[in-house]
């Protein structure tokens, strides 16, 4: 009875298998990685029995770096050369398009984990 009540209360995501790249890979509902971030990082997968497999999400080093975006990177630094060569360009926002942005966007809350899909944004 205790078994059942577990299961009954453990939610069930849906996943097929899909090409990625030249690789296969399992792809899920949205809604696993909304319910349980930690597996939108690296995972393990072990299989344990036939038809059966665990999934163990990887812990993320606290101190690991990102990999360098290059374009960002660039960006960066051009506007670390123009801030140094024009300091008085420099200045605070009008508290005024503050107020317009938090009108226009304030209602919406940030999703960062959102699947933006595979097609480019245009």
């Amino acid at each position: 009875m205790a078994k059942q009540a577990q299961r009954e209360n453990t939610a069930e995501y849906r996943g097929k298998q899909a090409k990625t790249g030249n690789s296969l890979g399992l792809r899920f509902d949205k809604a696993l990685f909304r319910s349980h971030p930690e597996f939108s990082g690296e995972v393990r997968a072990h299989v344990i029995a036939p038809g059966r497999m665990l999934v163990v999400a990887e812990p993320v080093a606290k101190s690991r770096r990102l990999e360098a975006d290059p374009v960002m990177e660039a960006f960066l630094g051009f506007l670390a050369a123009d801030m140094a060569a024009s300091p008085q360009q420099i200045k605070p926002m009008d508290p005024s398009l503050g107020k317009r942005v938090r009108s226009m966007v304030g209602h919406l809350s940030p999703r960062p984990h959102e699947d933006l899909g595979d097609e480019p944004l245009v």
